[in-house]
C-alpha cells in the first residue's frame, strides 16, 4: 500500500487535511449524497480527507480516502452561499 498527501484522479486533485494546512489552496473537502432507503430522502454528508491510500492488486490501483465527517447540524451557509463546516464537531469517522 502506498500513501499520498495529494492524489490526481479523473482530472481532479485531492489533498489530505494535513496537506491543506501547509498550502494556499484547499482540496481536502468531500461531499457524499445518499438516499435513505426508508424515506427516499437525499441526505448530504460533508467532511475532509484524512489519508490517501493506493491499493495495488498487480493489475490496477484503487485509491481509498479515509475521511472524517461533520454532523449535518454543524454545517451552515454564510451570507455568500458558501457552506461552512465546524470542524471541531466531527461526528462520524469512516474507517475502510
Amino acid at each position: 500500500m502506498t500513501t499520498w498527501q495529494t492524489y490526481d484522479i479523473s482530472g481532479f486533485t485531492f489533498h489530505t487535511k494535513s496537506k491543506d494546512k501547509k498550502s494556499m489552496t484547499q482540496n481536502s473537502g468531500v461531499r457524499c449524497e445518499v438516499i435513505d432507503d426508508e424515506t427516499g430522502d437525499i441526505i448530504t454528508y460533508f467532511g475532509f480527507i484524512e489519508d490517501i491510500w493506493e491499493l495495488d492488486n498487480g493489475t490496477f490501483q484503487i485509491p481509498v480516502f479515509p475521511c472524517q465527517w461533520v454532523e449535518d447540524k454543524h454545517v451552515t451557509v454564510d451570507n455568500y452561499g458558501v457552506r461552512v463546516l465546524d470542524l471541531s464537531k466531527v461526528g462520524y469517522k469512516d474507517d475502510p
